[in-house]
């Protein structure tokens, strides 16, 4: 047995027999035309995107100034650290521990030079 179906017009009159494949290419076509339709909304309600539909000038972009590149800044954790290895009163352990902080020992400097002038 042949499958026949039928595609209906806006007044559910029959207007032309399909077979299965038309059928297929049809629903394909209308799938892609529905896509387009979503994307065309979506589109519409994004600023950037609106003109595209509404006949305005695209908007300009606006580039981010470049940022240099930021100076170095102790962390707070080496600082916190350095403040518990100091407070072990342990010259050596102190050496040993600022040599593997070589970036840091001029801030960390100041941090002691700073609390000890105070006291």
């Amino acid at each position: 047995m042949t499958d026949i179906s039928a595609v209906l017009d806006d007044d559910d009159e029959i207007c032309e027999i399909l077979s299965p494949e038309e059928i297929a290419e049809e629903i394909e076509r209308l799938i892609y035309l529905r896509a387009c339709d979503l994307v065309q909304q979506w589109e519409l309600a994004d600023p950037r995107d609106c003109w595209r539909y509404t006949g305005e000038q695209r908007p300009r972009t606006i580039e981010p100034a470049p940022t240099g590149a930021q100076p170095y800044r102790t962390p707070q954790a080496t600082i916190d650290a350095f403040w518990y290895v100091a407070s072990l009163d342990d010259p050596g352990y102190l050496k040993r521990w600022l040599a593997e902080h070589p970036r840091d020992v001029v801030a960390l400097q100041k941090l002691w030079e700073a609390k000890h002038a105070r006291s």
